[in-house]
């Protein structure tokens, strides 16, 4: 039950904060939009000039106006869009903590990456987080703050120190997880420290350009454990900032097409970092094992006896093999009664009741086991390269 009850708090965390991230975000993408669109006021309102737009939505006609400048009297209600920002960090502070913080085992630790207890991995993850945020906040407290290019280069070297750390001390999937957990918090502190307090300040910041934008690669960092492809790689640490690089120039780029400024070579750079990250998760052909094992021997399907007539990857011998890896590696996640890790129901909603659903799944099980080799999750279950060369030989032989 406890296991039951844990699976409606992430599911509903979750979807909070998608909703909420939803508001905060799609506010800020439209507030650029509106800055960029609109045109200069036919008139003024209250005695100050400013821009305007009409737009549609919803079967409603909008007049939308901005201030040129700040009224010495302002009307007793004033929206300022801070708790989206607000629920949206909290939330996934609540997520991370129902997910990561509180299975370490599974989700943070990957003993091939660095070997260390739960208690010191939850410990070294809130690390992680409480000092990138108090560094970058010291970095925009410092003498870099006069000047917004180095202010910039520093924040991202920072930034590339925080990726170094999480790349080195946890798995794969935690480490992009921690830098859009970062991320956001960076953007969440913002909002509480910078934005709100000091709105004046921050306008004219805005204005001159002072404010680099991390939104589009701390969203990616989030939705990239659905993807192993882009952690499950010894390059982990070159693909995070590609990604922040590829995530700002599509972001600027963006600004720039509202604003109707051509600059061929942001969207060109941002098309790089892409191929770069495109290039460094492509999978490497990998070196069979040295020696294998008794229990997982490779078996090559067409040499087998008494199978002239078989479709190939139908030799019983190597059936029961793969048969017996799947049940001893991957069924404890996924099956109809998973036994690992406070699983109520198949991961993934992936389940491996029998032989036909093997076969079915058999790309997406060579994907994972040989290709990427991102499962079973931080080889909790201990799959050797025996038993990975040995799915392989199957998969090639069904082919």
């Amino acid at each position: 039950m406890s296991a039951y009850l844990l699976d409606w708090a992430m599911l509903l965390t979750r979807w909070l904060h998608v909703m909420a991230g939803i508001a905060w975000i799609g506010a800020s993408f439209f507030f650029i939009w509106l800055d960029n669109r609109r045109k200069p006021a036919t008139h003024a309102v209250d005695g100050r000039p400013g821009g305007e737009l009409w737009a549609v939505h919803g079967g409603g006609l909008y007049h939308l106006f901005r201030h040129d400048g700040v009224s010495e009297t302002l009307p007793s209600e004033i929206h300022w869009f801070k708790w989206e920002a607000y629920v949206t960090w909290l939330s996934g502070m609540g997520l991370f903590t129902l997910i990561y913080l509180l299975q370490p085992h599974a989700y943070l630790i990957d003993p091939r990456v660095f070997e260390m207890s739960g208690t010191l991995a939850v410990c070294s993850a809130l690390g992680v987080l409480v000092g990138g945020w108090l560094g970058y906040e010291a970095l925009c407290r410092s003498p870099f703050k006069r000047h917004a290019g180095a202010l910039f280069v520093a924040v991202g070297v920072w930034l590339t120190l925080a990726a170094w750390v999480a790349t080195e001390l946890f798995s794969g999937r935690a480490a992009f997880l921690l830098m859009g957990a970062l991320m956001g918090s960076i953007m969440a502190g913002n909002v509480f420290n910078v934005i709100i307090p000091g709105q004046k300040a921050l306008l004219a910041a805005a204005q001159r350009g002072e404010t680099p934008d991390i939104t589009l690669p701390a969203v990616l960092m989030m939705i990239s454990n659905h993807y192993p492809l882009l952690y499950a790689n010894d390059y982990r640490l070159g693909v995070i900032l590609l990604l922040l690089v590829t995530g700002g120039l599509i972001r600027i780029a963006t600004v720039d097409h509202h604003k109707g400024v051509k600059r061929l070579w942001v969207p060109a750079g941002a098309v790089l970092a892409l191929v770069g990250v495109i290039l460094l998760c492509a999978p490497r052909s990998q070196p069979a094992p040295a020696t294998v094992e008794t229990s997982a021997p490779s078996v090559t399907v067409a040499a087998s006896s008494g199978a002239d007539n078989e479709a190939p990857g139908e030799n019983q011998a190597l059936r029961d093999k793969v048969s017996h890896i799947v049940e001893q590696r991957c069924a404890g996640c996924h099956s109809d009664t998973p036994n690992l890790i406070g699983l109520t129901a198949p991961a993934a909603g992936v389940a491996f009741n029998g032989w036909d659903d093997i076969q079915r799944q058999a790309m997406r099980i060579h994907q994972r086991t040989v290709v990427d080799k991102s499962m079973p999750l931080a080889n909790m279950t201990q799959m050797t390269d025996a038993e990975r060369q040995l799915l392989d030989d199957w998969w090639q032989a069904t082919r």
